[in-house]
Formats: C-alpha cells, structure tokens, sequence
C-alpha cells in the first residue's frame, strides 16, 4: 500500500542506478527507516529497510517527485577515515548477490538486526525481519520468504551471501524485536519480536495478524548454534519496538539491558493493536553468565529506575559507554516515537545508580533508526523518519547518517575515528559525582537495589557483602524468597485445584451438546500445532518459540521476584499506527 503524497512513477528515473531498476539507494537517497545495521572492522553496513527516492536532495527539501521502494543494497560507509556528511562522506552501494551453490536471493527486509560476529569473523549476520507491503509494484520487491531461514551471513572478502537453518531451535523468523551483541563472547541475542504476515510464506494472505513471540534467541556466531532461552520473568507479556543492549563489565559476564517498546499477550493476534507501552521506570536486565553455558533458563532481574524518566516510546536506538574506571556504565537512549509525538532528545540512564538523565532535547524528531558507537566517544545514528509521512521531506541529513558526541553532548556532521577517549559528560557527573574519568560516587539507585540479589550482582567479582542501607525497602534476601514461594505454591494448590475439579465437572455437563469442532484446548494440541507450526491453528492458545515457556499461572521461581508493584502500562492510541510507514 503505497503512502499518501506526491509519488513520482518509477518509470522517471531513467538513469540506472547501482541495482540497475532505475533508481540509487545513495544517490537518489532522500529517506530510509526501520532498516538494519552493523558496523565491522572499520565500516557501517546498511541492509534493507523501507526508502523514499528522491531526484534532488537539498537538506530536507523535496526538489522533484519521489517514490517510495526499498534498499534493495548492502549500503557501505567508511569508518577508517574521518569525513564530513555534507561534503565528503565515503558511501557506497553494493548489490546483494545470490549464492550460486543455493540459487537465492539474499531477503528483502525490515525490522530485522545485523551482528558483526567474533572480531576474527569475516562475516556479518542478518538475523529476522519482515516484508513490508508499502509499494509491491517497485523493482526488487520480493514476496515473503520461507521461515526455514530466518538467519543469513555476508562474507565480506567473498562477497557471498549464504544461509542457514536454525528452525530446530527457532522455528519463525521473528521481527521487530530488540537486540544487542557480545562479541568478546562471541554472543548475539534476539528478544521477543512477532510474527506477522511478512515474516513467512505461510502467513502471506494473513492481513491482520501479528502474533508476539516469547524467548530470547541467542546465537552463537562462531559455531552458528541457536538457544532459545524463556523469558518467562520477563514481567510476562512478550514485547517488541524497544531497544537492547550489552554492557560489559559487570557481573561476571556483562549484562543484557532491554528497556522501553510496546508489550501484548501472545493470545491477541490483531495487527491493528500494538499493545501497551513498557515505561522507563523499570529496567529489565539479564546476568549473560546465567546463559552463556546454554542454559535454557536465565536470571532475569528488573530494577526500578529514579531521575527524569523518559516517555514511553517505540523505534527509539541504544548505545552505551563507559567510565574509564567501570564505575558507571551510560546507555544512551535516542529519539523514537510515542502515541502522540516522535521525539528528538537523549537521555542517559547510568548504571548501577540506575538514574535517568535527559542530556539533550531539539525540535527535529527521528523514529525507526539505528545508532553505534564509533570512534571511542561518537554516536553515529542512521537513518529514520520525522513522520509517518515520509514523503512530506527529506532527511535533514544528506546521507542518512549524523553523529553524536557523547562526551560534549553536541550534534556535529563531522566523523573522527581517532576522536579523543570517551569521558563522562558533566551533567552525568553532576548526578552520580566522581569525574570525567569515573569515581563515580553513587553506586546504588537513590531508592535502593529492589532485591539483595541484583545488589550482589553489581558487586561482583569482589563479592562483597551487601548492607541493607543500599536496598529499597522490603527487598528480600534470595534465601528468604524460597520459603515464601513455598508457602504460595501451597496455598494456590488448593485454590487451583477447586476450581479445576469444579470446571471439570461443569464440562462434562455441557460436553454432549458442543460441537466437535469445539473441543477444548489441550496441551497435546499445544505441542502438535507448534511442532507442525501449522499456522491456521495460531489463534487458539498462547503461540510461542519452541523451548520457551508459554505464560500460564505458575508461581515464580526463586531467583526473581517483584518486590514492589510495577506502574500501570499506558495503552497505544491505535489510530497513531499507520501501517504504511510501520512496515
């Protein structure tokens, strides 16, 4: 479906391009947006993503007709040497070649992530993603592909795309789900996303589905051995939209922080609702040692956030940088789109005082684009829209691309890849005291650790004992957790159980004059309707990866528990959501 503004025919642009279809995704570059993104061994790679073409482009000013298509190219952009984006920027466009030992086509996506694998790696990988419907008729369209190979790698030196068949483990190609990357651990990790009927073949005539997926997918990127690990903890609902990222040196093997998005039951599968927002008062993290042996369990942990809150919001980006000293680590959280308005600000969450700071704030928004940190100190984000009307201007930035200093906290067209070393900035130490270089003096969130637990985390490897002054009151103390568990699992027994064996006979009662076709939902039927992933049964229960735990009333585990009742989730105005501009 093609988006309401001026479209110029396809058929105008008469000078070929690099895919040869008449139009160039650099030189006729006037937006792109929901694509993917990685940077590897000195180079940003840009793949797919939905883009507007433009004749001219004068900084933002539509001069000629356009057209909306794809990014049909792996889109290069040089890191090794310094440019300016309004001048000398080095960007190239490659064609994105069909493996001759498997005669197909690398697949056309949006809403997919990229992974730049062990430093030693040669390849990139493309993992997930979805066909946007927005112009079937432009050159290079292509039709779902088939979820048997939701993960692709690209040689860089061949020049090769090749791909892989991780459905034991995995069995959809999932999009719009958060992501981040170990790459010391040789780690990528893929959380929640959808389904929709972009994302496979067999969902192609399913309009007005989309099915949100529990697990976290993590693959391994030197043996390519995918597990899928529950998220049952992960406050229930599975989400997508939000940002992920990795921060390493904490713990024993860094942690995972995933924040922000919209989150929906698995049980509704209409397009036409998102969900709810997830506020940035809770943040969600994951010890990766809990995982990095192939667990199939994690130790999920959520801790309450203090400071100047961002809004909620969906395809917002995420980096993160550290004190010299690693007594802070700073996510920095850009841009994105809430019910009401796309944002153009940065805030800063800094951990472990787990406090929010809003660090810049302008008047031109972007949603729907990707960042990285480069050159030691710079945020370079790519791509992304101001609207959901992509047509009504061009991006302010002539190549897509801008760059963020997160020290100076200052936008500049200027890349430096021998940029001095990243230090944090004032306002940061203005909050958690120390200096540029770190002595960070707040070292707890000003509410305390919500449990014992996460305050042992952030003491590790040292392993120091935890005085209850840095916990939030009522924290408990895992050994106390087991007995109170215990306890609920017993009383919930009993309660459970009366009202199973009352609905059992209330069923049998009623069981003669239903239809076969009604049958009750069993468990058997679960499994079968997975395993097979026959699509048509989708609706009927809760649809989720395979070796994950589907959400049902259980009592939590030890490890984890919510000592304190979350804020209440703000629903998405639905008629925000324009289906053209999101896919």
């Amino acid at each position: 479906m093609l988006v309401s503004g001026a479209i110029f025919p396809i058929a105008a642009f008469l000078a070929p391009g690099v895919s040869g279809i008449g139009v160039d995704p650099v030189d006729d570059f006037c937006t792109r947006w929901n694509h993917q993104s990685v940077v590897k061994d000195g180079k940003l790679y840009i793949d797919g993503g939905l883009e507007t073409f433009a004749q001219r482009n004068t900084e933002g000013q539509i001069e000629g007709a356009q057209i909306l298509g794809y990014n049909t190219e792996l889109i290069e952009v040089d890191l090794q040497s310094p440019w300016d984006s309004k001048h000398n920027i080095s960007i190239t466009a490659v064609p994105k070649l069909a493996n001759p030992h498997a005669d197909t086509d690398p697949p056309l996506v949006v809403r997919g992530a990229m992974f730049s694998g062990l430093p030693t790696d040669s390849k990139i990988y493309l993992y997930g993603g979805t066909t946007s419907y927005a112009n079937t008729s432009f050159p290079g369209f292509q039709e779902p592909p088939s979820s048997q190979y939701p993960l692709w790698s690209y040689d860089i030196p061949a020049d090769t795309w090749s791909r892989y068949d991780v459905t034991e483990d995995a069995p959809y190609r999932p999009a719009g789900g958060s992501y981040a990357e170990a790459p010391d651990l040789g780690l990528a990790f893929y959380l929640n996303g959808f389904i929709d009927n972009g994302t496979s073949d067999d969902l192609e005539h399913m309009s007005n589905f989309r099915r949100y997926l529990d697990g976290l997918v993590v693959i391994n990127t030197d043996s390519l051995v995918v597990t899928n690990v529950s998220t049952t903890w992960l406050r229930r609902a599975p989400r997508a939209k939000g940002g992920m990222v990795y921060v390493p040196g904490v713990g024993p093997q860094g942690m995972l922080v995933d924040m922000g998005g919209v989150t929906k039951p698995t049980s509704d599968s209409s397009a036409s609702k998102d969900g709810t927002y997830v506020t940035f008062d809770e943040i969600d993290f994951l010890d990766v040692s809990s995982i990095a042996d192939d667990s199939r369990n994690a130790t999920w942990f959520v801790q309450r956030a203090a400071g100047e809150i961002p809004p909620p919001r969906t395809d917002f980006c995420l980096v993160t940088a550290s004190a010299k000293d690693n007594s802070s680590h700073n996510i920095y959280l850009y841009g994105g789109k809430g019910a009401r308005e796309a944002y153009d600000d940065v805030y800063v969450l800094s951990i472990p005082s787990f406090t929010w700071k809003r660090v810049y704030r302008g008047d031109s928004p972007r949603y729907g684009h990707t960042c990285h940190l480069t050159g030691h100190r710079q945020m370079l984000t790519v791509g992304g829209m101001a609207s959901d009307e992509p047509t009504s201007s061009c991006d302010r930035e002539r190549a897509g691309v801008a760059v963020f200093d997160m020290t100076d906290l200052e936008w500049r067209s200027v890349y430096s890849p021998s940029a001095p070393a990243y230090q944090v900035p004032g306002p940061i130490v203005q909050t958690i005291g120390g200096n540029a270089d770190g002595n960070a003096r707040i070292i707890a969130p000003p509410h305390g650790f919500s449990t014992r637990q996460i305050a042992h985390f952030f003491r590790e490897p040292a392993g120091d004992d935890v005085d209850d002054d840095i916990l939030e009151d009522g924290a408990l103390d895992p050994r106390d957790i087991s007995g109170i568990v215990i306890g609920s699992v017993g009383a919930v027994g009993l309660i459970v159980g009366g009202v199973f064996f009352w609905l059992r006979h209330k069923k049998r009662r009623e069981s003669s004059d239903a239809d076969a076709e009604s049958a009750p939902w069993t468990e058997e039927k679960d499994i079968a309707c997975v395993e097979s992933k026959d699509f048509a049964c989708v609706g009927s229960k809760d649809f989720a990866y395979v070796g994950a735990v589907s959400h049902k009333d259980d009592e939590p585990e030890p490890q984890r528990v919510h000592v304190h009742e979350p804020r209440a989730l703000q629903e998405i105005d639905a008629n925000h959501v324009r289906v053209s501009t999101d896919k």
